[in-house]
C-alpha cells in the first residue's frame, strides 16, 4: 500500500465540488465527497487502477472517474506515494487545468 497525498490544488478542487453541490443539497455534496475520497483510498492499494491520460502520457498521469468527476493522479514509486493532482468535472477541458499544477 502506498501513501496517498493530496496536492493543495486538489484539496481546493474538492472544496469547490462540495460548495457547488451543497447549494442544492448538503447531503448529496457530502455523499459525493465521501465517494470520491473512498475511491482515492482504494488507489492506495491499486495505484494502476485508473487509466493513463493520453493528453499527459509523458507525465505518467492517470485518472479514475467517480460519477461526473475525474480524479487526476500520479504514482510516485520512489517516494512510495500516490499524488492526487486534481478533481475536475468531466466536462472541463483538462489541459488548461493541469498545466500549472
Amino acid at each position: 500500500m502506498v501513501r496517498v497525498v493530496w496536492a493543495e490544488p486538489a484539496i481546493s478542487d474538492l472544496e469547490e465540488v462540495y460548495g457547488f453541490i451543497a447549494r442544492d443539497s448538503r447531503k448529496y455534496a457530502r455523499l459525493t465527497i465521501e465517494r470520491i475520497t473512498g475511491v482515492v483510498q482504494r488507489l492506495a492499494d491499486f495505484p494502476e487502477l485508473g487509466e493513463v491520460l493520453r493528453e499527459f502520457a509523458h507525465r505518467r498521469y492517470r485518472q479514475i472517474v467517480v460519477g461526473s468527476y475525474r480524479v487526476i493522479y500520479r504514482a510516485d514509486p520512489e517516494r512510495d506515494r500516490l499524488l492526487i493532482l486534481a478533481v475536475v468535472h468531466s466536462r472541463r477541458d483538462l489541459p488548461p487545468v493541469l498545466e500549472n499544477r
